[in-house]
């Protein structure tokens, strides 16, 4: 799990912009402010949209350095766009929404963002990455450029370290013009640090090199490096920009330069050791009397070079060389490679091809050489790796996820071909600017053009914001999200509620279809897919609280399902509800298509404005405000306004066909209007939630969710996020029959009871009684006015109430929370082992530091830490007892065995895969869906 971003410049950056857009959007605001309709802001807005790339272009943000008079026009266009927005989400919450309010309000949040964080703030994040004397020159501009492209790679990587943060490094070269020689401008000290920093070999931190090409001109490469064995989100890139700021060296030879090649990477080791020198980006240097020139050619990779031992022994060790064992890093390879064994007389093109044709694995490279510095090289490879390359006003820009370039763009060219064995794509800095990106599949050669597609999402809805961890952000914002739901579809008018169908997708057309005489709605089928079948379970549930009375029945089911043994009957009179965060979920939309050609009505609720699964349904409910992003996490805030969709649903329905009375509907969707409130109660006493998952999910390998009624639905979907975040395989079953299956594991149970009619409770406390009985440790989420379990189970928390049948939601709130800080507690307990890995890494690095009693020490360590059954959660028997041979064979060893008898390599790979086993990232899920599912296909007829 890796992330890759980098930046190729082109020439415009030299010229000086004509902003007098910026008057003429301005005016265009002005005039929208004085208007009586607020749609009348979607004509600015729609030329602040066609002005997005020079908005975003280096020209305007060097004359927003320069010239106060151009940044105070465009904040007052920040400050109308202020106003509008709060008026549409006033007028919004007053109702009826519309589609049309709801986009223009979501479209006026995205501009207030992106000139507010992304122009104007990000114009002092670039100064700041400046030494002082030149961030206050504006005509520095070839500096105040250079600072600007290494922020926007840096702003990219910053994002894309979700994917891994472990290590991150940035190589910045540049191009100085033939008659300009950088090393006549530096003083005397400056000339000794240039000799020291480029003798430093191997792609460390700060090394720099100089090569003359052959037209004469001068290319430069700076290169900086970070690794951290735990660090936060953040921490990698204020780094680099510390190196960055206060290294004179590259400020002073930068000067003059004309074109600006970055790569960077940020990394989650699972080849090598955390180190700098594994790092990437990597050269190809080798040891072993190879001649010299390898260094000039950097790779970054995303993904493992399955073939990796097989290619060093037939490329290097073949020929009498060898890798430093200081750099273990697969990655190394593909340099080495390209000067090693690509055809001598291919062009550099080729020569690249070559390396991604020998390489074996799922892969996603990038190359920077100093021979073709106008040009950088991509190629991908295999499934669950991919690029998206976008072209700015100012050049190419490229992320191995469109998140990582949302700021900057609004369309990509993605690279993701699973045939063909791969493809390479070769970006220019004098590419024309409306120049589409070629792609050559690597088998056959074949040029294709790659095709444009929108980038649906800005920055704004990837802000992390105070939050270490994005799950963390995600679910702070559930309560929030619920609130966004409910906005605008119905009114509270003297003591009754008046739904509103035009504040819902099509709800006219939805209430005809269930008042229509011909075809009654017999049956209503909700289905979804993961946490999104869950919340369709909890739909159905409260589909039948209110409409218990009607002759509709009520199911659910998981598309899959449903489509495989539904039978051949029609469905002329049924409405299918499907739940969909993203609408684009290739099972769900398979049902869709099937039920609705066999007569089905389509209502979806979905996150996703305009997503396929608007387009086939026939009503719909958009949850939150139709584009509610989750970030580097399953499905956490969208279920809780999933569900709080379904109950308003349920409830408008009740008043439609008449089986709930107004009090009864005005009482459960107050009830509704409540649960907000009560998530952030949940979440106010997070840090008690945490000590229990703290004390008890790390110590117990097995663990189990049981629930009953209403509880089951948390269960199931807690059940999920434990499963995703913690990486264990967890049952799920009712409570009362947890008995009569597996209590021989002696589990951890989790067990969901805050939604309980008196008459289980007393049998639920027996339930947990007799698993605590039984060597089990249960811990029960439960009502904050429940007693009951208090003496019984080994922990308790306790939630409050919501009513309306929605009292299994804040167990659920509850239960993720769990999870997150269950994941944490796993993940801490993996520090020694961590501690222990540096030290060897620095041994094998440094033979000469080799410290038999430190090594014994540093393991004995993990054998204390896996002695208290503090790893027994995540730590297979196997390694521990690979941990315990290897420390026996040492301590028999002579004191004085040196460092190449110890073996070293048979230690380093116990330890790595006693971390792989306990680390738990948190904001990434191992092999999510989205990159090895493609769907169901089953036929129709």
């Amino acid at each position: 799990m890796c992330g890759i971003a980098s930046f190729l410049s082109n020439r415009q950056w030299t010229g000086t912009p004509d902003t007098a857009w910026l008057d003429q959007v301005a005016e265009a605001f002005e005039q929208a402010l004085s208007g009586h309709d607020l749609m009348e802001a979607a004509d600015p807005l729609a030329q602040l949209t066609e002005r997005f790339y020079d908005l975003m272009a280096f020209g305007l943000h060097l004359r927003l350095v320069a010239d106060p008079a151009t940044r105070q026009r465009l904040e007052a266009i920040r400050d109308a766009i202020r106003t509008l927005r709060n008026a549409a989400a006033v007028k919004l919450e007053q109702g009826p929404r519309t589609d049309a309010l709801e986009a223009l309000r979501e479209q006026l949040d995205d501009y207030l963002w992106q000139i507010d964080q992304e122009v104007l703030a990000n114009v002092d994040r670039t100064l700041a990455l400046m030494p002082p004397a030149l961030a206050a020159n504006p005509e520095a501009r070839d500096h105040h450029f250079l600072a600007w492209g290494m922020e926007l790679v840096l702003e990219s990587i910053d994002k894309l370290e979700v994917r891994g943060r472990d290590s991150a490094g940035v190589a910045v070269a540049f191009i100085l013009p033939a008659d300009m020689d950088p090393e006549l401008r530096l003083s005397s000290t400056q000339k000794a640090e240039f000799c020291d920093r480029c003798s430093i070999a191997h792609a460390d931190t700060r090394q720099v090199l100089v090569r003359k090409l052959d037209d004469g001109r001068t290319a430069c490469r700076f290169l900086y490096k970070v690794a951290q064995l735990v660090g936060q989100l953040g921490d990698n890139g204020a780094a680099l920009r510390r190196f960055i700021v206060e290294d004179e060296l590259l400020w002073t030879m930068a000067e003059g330069f004309e074109t600006l090649n970055i790569i960077a990477h940020t990394r989650w080791a699972s080849n090598g050791i955390i180190s700098v020198p594994n790092c990437h980006p990597v050269d190809g240097l080798v040891e072993g009397g190879v001649s010299t020139g390898l260094e000039k050619t950097m790779f970054v990779l995303n993904g493992d070079v399955d073939n990796y031992r097989t290619l060093v022994e037939e490329t290097v060790v073949s020929k009498g060389a060898y890798i430093p064992p200081i750099i273990s890093t697969d990655a190394k390879i593909l340099p080495v490679l390209f000067h090693m064994d690509a055809p001598e007389n291919g062009d550099a093109e080729e020569r690249f091809r070559s390396v991604l044709t020998r390489c074996q694995g799922s892969l996603a490279v990038v190359m920077q050489n100093l021979s073709d510095f106008d040009s950088q090289f991509l190629a991908q490879k295999g499934s669950g790796q991919s690029f998206y390359v976008g072209r700015t006003n100012d050049g190419w820009l490229v992320a191995s996820e469109a998140y990582g370039m949302a700021a900057r763009a609004r369309a990509s060219y993605p690279i993701a071909v699973h045939s063909h064995g791969g493809v390479s794509v070769i970006l220019r800095d004098d590419d024309p600017a409306d120049a589409v990106p070629m792609a050559r599949f690597l088998d056959s050669g074949e040029s294709v053009p790659l095709k444009a597609e929108k980038i649906e999402i800005f920055s704004r809805d990837i802000f992390r914001g105070e939050y270490n961890h994005y799950i963390e952000k995600e679910v702070h914002e559930a309560a929030n999200s619920v609130r966004n739901t409910l906005h605008g579809k119905y009114l509270k008018q003297q003591g009754r509620v008046a739904f509103l169908p035009e504040g819902f997708g099509n709800g006219p057309g939805l209430v005809a279809r269930f008042t229509a005489a011909s075809v009654p709605v017999r049956r209503i089928v909700c289905v979804g897919q993961g946490t999104a079948a869950v919340a369709a379970m909890a739909v159905a549930r409260l589909l039948r609280r209110s409409l218990a009375g009607s002759d509709i029945a009520i199911e659910s089911y998981t598309g899959s399902e449903l489509v495989g043994f539904m039978g051949d009957e029609g469905m002329d009179d049924v409405v299918l509800v499907p739940v969909s965060q993203s609408g684009t979920t290739t099972d769900t939309n398979r049902v869709v298509d099937l039920c609705r050609d066999r007569g089905a009505w389509v209502n979806c609720i979905v996150n996703r404005r305009n997503s396929p699964l608007v387009q086939k349904s026939d009503s719909y409910i958009y949850t939150s405000n139709g584009r509610d992003v989750e970030m580097a996490v399953a499905s956490t805030k969208a279920f809780y306004s999933q569900v709080a969709a379904g109950k308003l649903l349920a409830l408008w329905l009740a008043s439609v066909l008449g089986t709930m009375d107004e009090a009864a509907v005005l009482t459960e969707l107050e009830a509704l209007e409540g649960l907000p409130a009560h998530i952030e109660r949940v979440l106010d006493g997070k840090e008690a939630i945490a000590e229990v998952a703290r004390k008890y999910a790390p110590v117990h390998r097995y663990w189990a969710l049981v629930g009953n009624g209403a509880n089951c639905v948390a269960a199931q979907e807690v059940r999920i996020k434990l499963s995703e975040l913690c990486y264990k395989s967890i049952p799920c079953d009712v409570t009362e029959d947890k008995k009569h299956i597996d209590l021989s594991t002696e589990p951890l149970t989790l067990v969901m009871a805050s939604d309980l009619p008196e008459l289980v409770v007393t049998d639920t406390v027996k339930e947990v009684t007799i698993f605590k009985a039984h060597n089990g440790s249960p811990i029960v989420f439960c009502a904050e006015d429940e007693t009951r379990f208090d003496d019984v189970a080994e922990a308790v928390i306790k939630v409050p109430r919501v009513g309306g049948g929605l009292d299994f939601l804040t167990e659920t709130v509850a239960g993720h929370w769990w999870g997150i800080a269950a994941a944490q507690a796993i993940d801490a307990h993996a520090e020694p082992f961590r501690a222990a890995r540096i030290t060897l890494g620095d041994m094998i690095a440094a033979p000469a530091t080799w410290d038999r009693t430190l090594v014994l020490n540093q393991l004995n360590k993990c054998v204390d830490r896996i002695a208290s059954g503090a790893t027994d959660s995540a730590l297979p028997a196997r390694v521990a007892a690979a941990l315990a041979n290897y420390m026996l064979w040492l301590v028999n060893q002579s004191p004085s065995i040196c460092a190449t008898e110890a073996r070293l390599a048979d230690i380093l790979t116990i330890l790595n895969k006693a971390i792989e086993e306990m680390t738990r990232p948190i904001d990434t899920i191992r092999h999510q869906a989205k990159t090895v599912t493609v769907g169901i296909s089953r036929p129709q007829g």
